[in-house]
């Protein structure tokens, strides 16, 4: 009896172990098929191969998983970025975890550990170009990254099965990384627009008895996008080859343009009441002080008239240049806010104080105010060739021109411009203006000019 209990025990014993070492075999076979398919999806993973990844795996080619996967990897990049990415690409290695492997049935799973240059510490330096850029993920650190492949057993073959999932697509990060180049001063002078930078109000290459130069750059408005990227500029000026003056530091991008313009007042050098006559050059900057392009204007100065013998007579005396002569003041308040007055020369057609050239473009009386006055004011132009009282009246009853204006800021104060823009048309004799407030219609102050006499 316990001979026979030996027996049947002995034989179910070694049935188990048959069947288990069965089982063991099977699951043996199936491991090494399923390392094998892992190896394979591993290198098409580094490989960036959408067809491949999606012909070997259970992923729909019409899913928005396989559609998504598709344009991240074969979609349309910029030169500089598929650089970008070979280089990454190169530095990809991967270990298939064997100890890892589970099967079950018709399922198993993986770890699979991707290599991968740290792309994101790379990508936190600024680089002049794409070479540099490449040169540093050669150089970089790297980093490691899990994935845990899952497949399934169809028709004896074993298939990737999570392609294209949230944890598949990690590995890809390195094709939505932003990166751009530090501008070199070649690169900026490139965004200058030539047909749109000039000096102002000179087209011939010289001012004249002026009190500032400007010269404004205009650039393509791709410099819009470097607005967030901290890119700083400066201008200088120079007088014969000599630096007069230095800017303030301009950030580079926040707008399309960048006014150069210096004033006298700005330049302690000088006494006179207009910059003297000689070469000037502009130059803009990097903030290391690399040249970006530079433009030179000519300054001339009208000389001097030669005294001439005259009947000595009592002195005019007078508050400003010109009050009465070519202007004078109807109200005292105003004439309070006054820091100048003069007839201004937009076109270089001035002839004298208070007289213009028969071509000239626009006439222009310039009142300079303080920072606190604010007046709305109205303007008239009315004209005669006759300076006959009553000529005078009949003109100023009948004004050709009116405009309403309050003062304009620029960045050597504020300014009522009292402009006539007659655009070439003018006629000889006297251009007769008054100012008054603009509510009150009490006159502030009024004057005149000769034009082609």
């Amino acid at each position: 009896m316990k001979t026979s209990l030996k027996k049947i025990l002995s034989v179910a014993v070694t049935g188990t172990m048959l069947l288990g070492s069965a089982g063991c075999l099977k699951t043996s076979g199936n491991k090494k098929d399923v390392l094998k398919a892992a190896e394979a999806l591993a290198s098409n993973m580094v490989s960036a191969s959408a067809d491949d990844l999606i012909k070997n795996s259970s992923l729909d080619k019409n899913s928005s998983e396989a559609v998504k996967l598709t344009e991240l990897l074969d979609g349309e990049y910029s030169d500089d970025q598929l650089a970008f990415f070979k280089a990454v690409e190169k530095t990809i290695t991967y270990e298939v975890d064997e100890d890892s492997c589970d099967v079950e049935n018709d399922e198993a799973t993986v770890d699979i550990i991707f290599t991968i240059a740290d792309y994101d510490a790379v990508l936190e330096a600024e680089y002049a170009d794409i070479d540099e850029l490449i040169a540093a993920v050669e150089k970089a650190d790297t980093k490691e990254i899990k994935f845990i492949a899952d497949f399934v057993k169809e028709d004896k073959e074993w298939i990737a099965n999570n392609v294209g999932n949230k944890k598949f697509m990690e590995l890809y990060d390195y094709r939505n990384a932003e990166f751009s180049f530090a501008l070199t001063p070649e690169m900026i002078a490139e965004f200058i627009d030539r047909d749109l930078s000039s000096f102002w109000m000179t087209a011939d290459g010289v001012y004249t008895d002026t009190t500032f130069i400007e010269y404004d750059f205009y650039f393509n408005t791709e410099v819009l996008d470097y607005a967030d990227k901290d890119i700083y500029v400066y201008f200088m000026l120079l007088k014969d080859g000599e630096d007069i003056y230095d800017s303030d530091v301009i950030q580079f991008g926040v707008a399309d343009s960048i006014t150069c313009r210096v004033d006298l007042e700005q330049l302690i050098f000088t006494s006179s009441d207009v910059l003297d006559a000689g070469t000037y050059t502009i130059r803009l900057l990097t903030t290391d002080s690399q040249l970006i392009d530079e433009e030179t204007v000519t300054v001339e100065v009208t000389p001097e008239p030669e005294p001439t013998d005259t009947v000595e007579t009592e002195p005019v005396v007078v508050s400003n240049d010109g009050e009465g002569i070519f202007y004078a003041y109807n109200d005292e308040a105003f004439k309070s806010y006054v820091i100048e007055a003069k007839w201004f020369d937009y076109d270089g057609y001035k002839t004298g104080d208070y007289q213009f050239s028969l071509d000239v473009e626009t006439i222009a009386f310039s009142l300079k105010v303080t920072d606190d006055c604010d007046k709305t004011v109205s303007y008239y132009y009315a004209f005669t060739d006759d300076p006959s009282e009553s000529s005078i009246t009949e003109a100023i009853n009948n004004c050709e021109y009116s405009n309403t204006i309050s003062p304009t800021s620029y960045t050597n104060g504020n300014y009522y411009d009292i402009d006539y823009p007659i655009n070439g048309n003018a006629i000889p004799g006297y251009y007769m203006f008054y100012v008054t407030d603009a509510e009150t219609e009490d006159v502030l102050i009024y004057g005149y000019c000769e034009v082609g006499l």
